[in-house]
């Protein structure tokens, strides 16, 4: 049985989502069976950062559009509201977020949340500390205060300022003792950005809080540090029981609206049925919903093969592509790599028993370069722009093992090995991750190995 509440978050670091974007989102959630979008961009400024000041008429009217168009969608809208540094001894800043949550309800807006997700876990003001006895008495009693204004048809979410982790804690005893029951509590997991989430990890948070938590689920959002990993994957390691446990489940996306679709299609076909829900088959049949063409999907698949890395990938396994039998079989068909080049990739999975053979290896390597085409003119504007930093990392790694191929053919040019080392140094500028060193390894070996024919020539008898 799905979860009540079925949302998306738009809570990510980095540029927020345009409006376009947010209406996009909107079809895409009603297509798919989500049913609450929650707007909490850390970097919408009057949102978080400059949160005492109000919006633009502007703003206001886009604001209403979307509560619209979300409620025409079957979709309930959450406004988010933050506070840094707010101050719990007197009145003016509870009535800057009194004015703002009105103003939101004027335009139709009926839900909200309260996010107090990475602040400071003690008073920021000392006059705080005077009038209550500690952070999680003073932000149940802001809660409840804001949940007064909310109207019975409403829902009313909280983020604590305590997120994941064991799910026992004084702070999060005081919560569930003190806010109102008709409060909805966030929680993400064991982790941040939890690899694997079951109803056993919810169990004690449950006993803290007096009440299942919401799940907000840290995937497929790639903001902060992960910025350069596409998360274009399967949702995993979610167990079947958990949406039993839970009081609801908010998948977060990340700035990347278009490409987080993909996984999120997965996240839908997990919450419609998570035990008959499997990865592999979630994500094939989400790569063909999100693209124009099979050989699209095709595509999205291969670069998601090799830009693996994410939180729910163990970090041992972000080299294991599916690359590494046919590049042994090139290389054992050559009696080996070249010794004098150093140690294998780091993290790479253990080498299997293969048949040597150069073949499939260059037949990879062209339909690395035809993905890559093909990803570069998506159908898609959107997908395609966000899927293009990565694209060009794809690209420039076609052009690297072309190059290098191209030097191990002809190992008596010397121009050949130095296109190798110059392109490497170029696609080294882009940070995107698409298979770690793997193809870098792989160049400097080829240039290793053309070298070591081109003097061992050089010495024979003419």
């Amino acid at each position: 049985m799905q979860p009540e509440r079925r949302g998306v978050l738009e809570a990510f670091y980095g540029r927020p989502w345009s409006w376009e974007e947010r209406h996009a989102m909107l079809d895409f959630m009603r297509e798919v069976g989500f049913n609450t979008y929650l707007y909490a961009p850390k970097n919408d400024p009057i949102h978080r950062n400059r949160w005492q000041e109000p919006y633009t008429n502007v703003e206001w009217a886009q604001f209403e559009g979307l509560a619209t168009h979300a409620r025409d969608a079957g979709v309930d809208f959450v406004f988010g509201l933050s506070a840094l540094a707010f101050r719990y001894s007197g009145a003016t800043h509870l009535n800057f977020l009194r004015t703002k949550l009105r103003a939101a309800q004027a335009r139709g807006i009926r839900s909200f949340a309260l996010l107090m997700d990475d602040i400071p876990s003690r008073f920021e003001n000392s006059e705080d500390a005077a009038v209550f006895p500690d952070l999680a008495a003073a932000q149940a009693w802001l809660a409840n205060e804001l949940l007064r204004e909310v109207a019975a048809d409403g829902t009313f979410y909280f983020c604590p300022t305590v997120y994941h982790g064991s799910g026992d804690s004084a702070y999060l005893r005081t919560l569930g003792s003190a806010l109102n029951d008709r409060v909805h509590v966030f929680w993400t997991g064991p982790d941040v950005c939890s690899p694997s989430i079951s109803a056993a990890d919810l169990q004690m948070v449950t006993q803290a809080l007096r009440r299942p938590p919401v799940l907000w689920d840290n995937f497929p959002v790639n903001d902060l540090d992960m910025r350069y990993d596409l998360h274009v994957a399967p949702l995993r390691g979610r167990t079947p029981d958990l949406l039993a446990a839970s009081g609801g489940y908010f998948a977060a996306p990340g700035a990347l609206s278009a490409a987080s679709q993909i996984a999120l299609r997965t996240t839908a076909a997990y919450l419609r049925d998570p035990h008959r829900y499997r990865p592999d088959e979630a994500f094939h049949q989400a790569a063909l919903a999100s693209t124009s063409t099979p050989q699209e999907a095709q595509a999205v698949k291969f670069l998601s093969d090799l830009a693996r890395r994410s939180p729910l990938v163990p970090r041992d396994q972000a080299l294991h592509h599916p690359w590494w039998p046919v590049l042994d079989a090139f290389w054992a068909a050559r009696a080996g790599s070249p010794l004098q080049a150093g140690p294998d990739v780091p993290g790479r999975p253990a080498p299997q028993p293969v048949e040597p053979d150069e073949a499939p290896l260059r037949a990879l390597s062209v339909a690395m370069e035809l993905h890559a085409e093909t990803l570069a003119h998506l159908h898609d504007p959107v997908l395609r722009a966000n899927l293009e930093p990565w694209t060009e990392k794809l690209v420039g790694w076609a052009t690297v093992v072309k190059y290098a191929l191209g030097a191990l053919d002809h190992p008596h040019d010397l121009r050949a090995r130095e296109y190798v080392l110059e392109e490497l140094a170029l696609v080294r500028e882009n940070f995107h991750w698409v298979a770690g060193d793997t193809f870098d390894t792989f160049a400097r070996r080829c240039v290793w190995a053309a070298e070591e024919h081109f003097q061992t020539a050089a010495q024979e008898p003419a």
